[in-house]
């Protein structure tokens, strides 16, 4: 049977079954092969009844490290079946007691009156489950189980791991499990191997049919193992394939000139910098350099942990660019953080050649003509802006390079139009939300990667500390001392007004209550939270900066780039509100001076102890790449690409976190494959069935590959 044959051509799919697979998404043949198992029961050993303790309904780490009862499984007869409790049937539990040659067991189904006829008396049944004790007696709640019609249905069901799917309603496990295996033995065959057997043998991987058999239906857990690593070997290398040869035909045709490194401007502002690079700056400065002096279009994602000094970065790429006699954009999402921006590049180059300018929607009608003016007629290399920026009356005699600064805020529309103000201009995107590299991989497959590890020197040491609510006295006694030194402090909320659902703490209320303590009354207190207009946000932000306010009471608008080398004191109220990386980002906003820095999270006093743990494990660290990866472990990583390209490949088993080293491990193949030309015809004929499955890939994006 063909893959692409309708699901109704597998014996026992009628209507009502089709339409249930099709809200899994199974719709053809082939689609039962790719509708993966969430998980198995090992169903290789039975357990008497008689043999299970109290032990057996512990909680124990299960194979993805999160505690779990351990699922049981045992071979018993029907004595009798009965609905108990409510009236109403939909609150009625279904108790079935069953027994095996060494004592019985109830089976709990709550809600389950509707089964009952699934438990005639005297059926053998096979129970796979977490065991429970209720007044001594044995219990299984909720089950899974098989009614085995044939006494020798009962070694096809228990010697082996056995798969359980994800279901939906008018699907059965018994019923998948039968339609899988009809997959597998008529659709399977005719399925062509998309990777070449030296590429196996390579990566030491099985071929494709005896992969998607171990992985439905394996005989052990190491055979499951491989098959899933060589199924999510193919995922990773079709998503690397699929975007880099996207990217490759956007790229076709396109020119742009070339950045020639060295000249007097990059050379004088180098020499003039108040610290030298760190080794992660001047590694990511070489990459940036050798991307822009190619005549292909750069396209590089330069990420950087808080403070690690992706600035710094770009203003020498733009100064290269200036010396070469291109024009840079400097493009930020904000206007406070475009002020900050101008500021720290005209510091740095202002004065040594590299001209720099401010457009933002607040730039006076004046000095907007002015900017106007020396952008067309080149004598401005670089501007900083906003939005402003795309304006259609903002254009640029030589743009030669893009920087996108904070690239997630943009769309990819609006950078397509900032990037058509020049012809092919070269592009460096910057992010300071830190993503592990294998994730980056896969998020940014069609942009170059460099990364900012570490902190320049002359920075002050950030101290965190995880404190309860008891102590709260003591933490604004000390940093009322922070403040009588000079200091400056955030103390972050959740919430901007109070609200009758939740006892937490609002910054609205906050703001008058602290102002009101002795301990701050010789203090300026001020408000700042994303509720505000624009005009008095940026007001707060301008009095803080300037140190006219000591203390900013705010929501988490300030996350991302606030630079007050000033502030050297961070209170986080409910911190076990946010994610691991949204606290990173907060106190990256301290430990900007030569100051040292503190960074108190004030927790809930009812807080359990898992909870606490993580906030101690934060505290622990200051490595922003370490604490996403814990925080994806923790809280998952939802859609890896953002709003998917069409036609591109949706990972089932792949996972960058959990397989990172087989995701890099991959992404090296595929440029290695891309740029050796073997899907253009120069690897024979056992490419073929890769060539075609990326040649259709291609096909169903279509415009949104071309448009870029």
């Amino acid at each position: 049977m063909a893959a692409e044959a309708p699901v109704t051509r597998v014996p026992g799919v009628g209507v009502r079954a089709e339409e249930a697979l099709a809200r899994l998404g199974v719709r053809t043949a082939g689609d039962l092969l790719l509708h993966y198992p969430a998980r198995w029961v090992d169903r290789r050993e039975l357990r008497p009844f008689g043999s299970l303790t109290a032990f057996d309904a512990l909680e124990v780490a299960g194979e993805d490290g999160r505690p779990r009862k351990p699922v049981i499984t045992a071979l018993a007869r029907v004595l009798h079946a009965a609905a108990t409790g409510s009236r109403h049937p939909r609150a009625q539990r279904l108790v079935v007691r069953v027994q095996d040659e060494t004592g019985r067991a109830d089976l709990v189904f709550f809600g389950g009156h509707w089964r009952r006829p699934h438990f005639p008396e005297g059926a053998e049944i096979l129970i796979s489950g977490p065991v429970g004790f209720y007044r001594g007696s044995l219990q299984f709640p909720n089950p899974d189980y098989e009614v085995l019609n044939r006494e020798e249905e009962a070694g096809i069901h228990t010697g082996r791991l056995f798969p359980v799917y994800p279901l939906t309603r008018g699907l059965t496990q018994r019923r998948l499990r039968e339609w899988v295996r009809f997959a597998l033995d008529h659709v399977l065959p005719g399925l062509a191997d998309p990777l070449p057997e030296t590429l196996r043998r390579r990566h030491r991987l099985p071929e494709l049919h005896r992969a998607l058999a171990d992985l439905h239906f394996p005989e052990s857990r190491e055979a499951r193992d491989a098959a899933r690593r060589r199924l999510a070997f193919d995922e990773f290398l079709l998503d690397q394939l699929f975007v880099r040869a996207a990217r490759l035909r956007r790229e076709q045709g396109k020119v742009s000139r070339p950045v020639q490194a060295g000249g007097a401007r990059y050379r004088r502002i180098l020499a003039a910098l108040p610290f030298r690079l760190t080794p992660d700056q001047e590694t990511a400065l070489a990459e940036i350099l050798a991307d822009l002096g190619r005549t292909r279009p750069a396209n590089r994602l330069l990420q950087g942990d808080v403070g690690s000094g992706k600035t710094v970065v770009a203003l020498l790429a733009a100064a290269a660019a200036a010396d070469s006699d291109l024009q840079t954009a400097f493009l930020v999402p904000t206007e406070i953080l475009a002020e900050q921006h101008y500021r720290t590049l005209r510091d740095l180059g202002g004065g040594l050649g590299l001209l720099v300018r401010l457009l933002t929607g607040g730039t006076p009608a004046a000095a907007r003509r002015e900017v106007l003016r020396v952008l067309a007629d080149g004598s401005c290399p670089l501007v900083v802006g906003t939005h402003a920026l795309f304006q259609d009356d903002v254009r640029f005699r030589r743009l030669g390079l893009v920087v996108v600064d904070e690239q997630h805020r943009f769309g990819v529309l609006q950078r397509v139009a900032m990037m058509e103000k020049g012809e092919s201009p070269h592009v460096l995107v910057m992010s300071a939300t830190p993503i592990p590299r294998s994730l980056a991989l896969v998020r940014y497959a069609d942009l170059d990667l460099s990364v900012l590890r570490h902190r320049p020197r002359g920075r002050g040491r950030v101290i965190t500390r995880v404190t309860p609510e008891e102590n709260r006295d003591k933490v604004y006694a000390f940093l009322a001392e922070r403040l009588r030194e000079g200091r400056q402090a955030f103390i972050v909320y959740p919430l901007v007004e109070d609200s009758e659902r939740t006892a937490m703490r609002a910054a609205t209320t906050m703001a008058k209550q602290l102002a009101a303590r002795p301990e701050f009354r010789d203090h300026e207190v001020a408000l700042l939270h994303g509720q505000m207009k624009s005009e008095e946000k940026d007001a707060a932000m301008k009095r803080f900066a300037a140190g006219e306010t000591q203390v900013l009471v705010a929501t988490t608008v300030i996350e991302v780039g606030i630079d007050v080398p000033n502030a050297s004191f961070l209170i986080v109220e409910h911190p076990e509100r946010y994610g691991l990386s949204q606290l990173h980002q907060l106190r990256g906003r301290i430990g900007r001076g030569e100051h040292s820095s503190y960074c108190v999270l004030i927790r809930d006093a009812g807080l359990d102890g898992a909870a606490v743990e993580r906030l101690e494990r934060f505290a622990g660290t200051e490595d922003g790449f370490e604490l996403a990866a814990l925080d994806l472990s923790l809280r998952g990583q939802g859609d890896l690409a953002g709003t998917r390209q069409s036609g591109r490949p949706v990972f089932r088993l792949a996972d960058p976190i959990r397989d990172r080293e087989l995701c890099l491990t991959v992404a090296g193949q595929a440029r290695e494959i891309l740029d050796a030309g073997t899907l253009l015809g120069e690897g024979g004929p056992e490419w073929e069935p890769l060539r075609c499955r990326l040649r259709d890939m291609l096909e169903a994006a279509g415009a949104l590959v071309d448009a870029g």
